[in-house]
This record gives C-alpha cells, sequence and structure tokens, in this order.
C-alpha cells in the first residue's frame, strides 16, 4: 500500500512539476524564434493582403498596404510574398504584388531575390517581366554574391540561360568566394555549359579564393563515368585551351 505525500512533499512535488512546465514552454518559444513575428499567417494585414494578391485585387491589395499591411513581408522560412508566388507558379498573384508595391530585390532568409527564383523556374514569364521592370540581370545573391546565372545553372535551366545573357548577364560574375559561372558548371559537371561560357568570353583562368581555375574540378571526373556527350565537351574544352596555348591541368 503506497503511503499519501505529507502536505510538505505534496507542494515541493507541484513545484518541481510547474518549474518543468514553464522551462519546456521557453524552450519550445527559442525554438520557434522570431520567425513567428514574420509568418503571414500570424498578421491578419498580411495573410489579407496575400489572399487579394492571390485573387487578382489589385484594389484591395493596394488598399490593404495603405492600412499598414507590408508587401515584402516574408513567411516562417524566411521568403517574401513575392517569391512565394513565384514559387507557387501563381502569376496572378505575382503580377498584383508587383503592381501593389513589392520590392523584387527583396532577399528571402537565403539571400535570394526575386530574379534568383524566377531564374530557376520552367515558366519564363516570371523571369522575363522581372527583366522588362528593368532589374538587373546580374543582381547579387544577399548572401552569398551569386547572380542569377548562378541559380538558373545550378537547375539546369537552359532557357532561363540563355535569356539572362540576352539581357547582358555578365559570364564573368563570380560570387563571394571568387568562384566564377566557369568553377560552378565544373562542379555540377554541366560540360556543355563550360564550353558554352568559354565561347561566350569567360575567362578560363579565373581563380576562385584558393587559387584554383575551373580545371581541376572540370578533369576530376575520370572518362569512364562521363556519359559520351560530356566525353566529346571535355575533348573540346581540352583543344579549346591548347589552341590559346593555356595549360591543361588534366591529371589523368
Amino acid at each position: 500500500m503506497i503511503e499519501p505525500l505529507s502536505p510538505l512533499t505534496a507542494t515541493r512535488a507541484r513545484a518541481c512539476v510547474c518549474a518543468l512546465l514553464l522551462v519546456a514552454a521557453q524552450s519550445a518559444c527559442a525554438r520557434q524564434g522570431p520567425n513567428m513575428s514574420h509568418d503571414p499567417s500570424t498578421d491578419p494585414g498580411t495573410a489579407a493582403l496575400a489572399r487579394a494578391a492571390h485573387s487578382g485585387d489589385l484594389a484591395d491589395a493596394k488598399r490593404l498596404i495603405a492600412d499598414g499591411a507590408n508587401p515584402d513581408a516574408t513567411d516562417a522560412d524566411g521568403t517574401p510574398l513575392l517569391q512565394a508566388a513565384i514559387l507557387r507558379g501563381d502569376r496572378r498573384g505575382f503580377e498584383t504584388l508587383l503592381e501593389a508595391g513589392a520590392d523584387p530585390a527583396a532577399a528571402a532568409a537565403n539571400g535570394n531575390t526575386a530574379l534568383h527564383v524566377a531564374a530557376m523556374q520552367d515558366d519564363p514569364t516570371f523571369l522575363k517581366t522581372l527583366l522588362a521592370r528593368g532589374l538587373s540581370p546580374d543582381t547579387p545573391n544577399a548572401r552569398s554574391g551569386e547572380t542569377p546565372l548562378f541559380n538558373a545553372l545550378e537547375a539546369r535551366n537552359d532557357d532561363a540561360i540563355g535569356t539572362l545573357l540576352t539581357a547582358g548577364a555578365k559570364v564573368d560574375a563570380t560570387d563571394r568566394y571568387g568562384a566564377t559561372l566557369l568553377h560552378k558548371a565544373a562542379r555540377i559537371n554541366a560540360t556543355g555549359w563550360v564550353v558554352r561560357f568559354l565561347e561566350a568570353g569567360a575567362d578560363p583562368t579565373a581563380r576562385d579564393r584558393v587559387g584554383a581555375t575551373f580545371q581541376p574540378s572540370f578533369f576530376r571526373p575520370r572518362d569512364a563515368v562521363l556519359t559520351p556527350q560530356a566525353r566529346s565537351d571535355r575533348e573540346k574544352v581540352r583543344a579549346w585551351l591548347v589552341q590559346r596555348r593555356i595549360p591543361v591541368e588534366d591529371k589523368h
């Protein structure tokens, strides 16, 4: 038979339980952090603006902004409303937010602007609309310094790369570590774009922060693991370098 706790012991037990619950609650709040204040779902004005934009109601969107809704508010992941519309493929919401005053240069938590996000989408409408509004095709990522061409290359979005190059994007753009598009194309084994960037005037001797050109990454994979097209691209690059008397850094 279990004996009942004394009044003093019971009081102490209740106090311990309360203290543990308080610590757990504080820990949960700490984990949620500042993102809660940026989540549109916690701000009625911003949530209403998102709905108005999605429905294409420009007048209502402008009214909500005039009343204090932030057109550049971010969600819990740090993504601005305009970028969220692009990611959803929501053309109407995207265009409404732009017309209502959303800033396409506003950076997400990862540093991307709307142009960077648009460069990764299959739908070319978003990218072309932003460029037509005068955004620089060389707009840097706020954190990495990468231009939208890096994003388009990462997504293997050939159409977006072409659109950006036609808009005047620089083929010698670098990120904050000094890596060029050639470096990135070589790292991700986009051999065709290594060829095309070289032909477009990219500097084959450019070195990143550690002093490497694009060649170590480009020539690192063994021929045996390459596709026939990649092997052909490799030979084109080798011939291109030899023709210009640039030392080939192929260690195989």
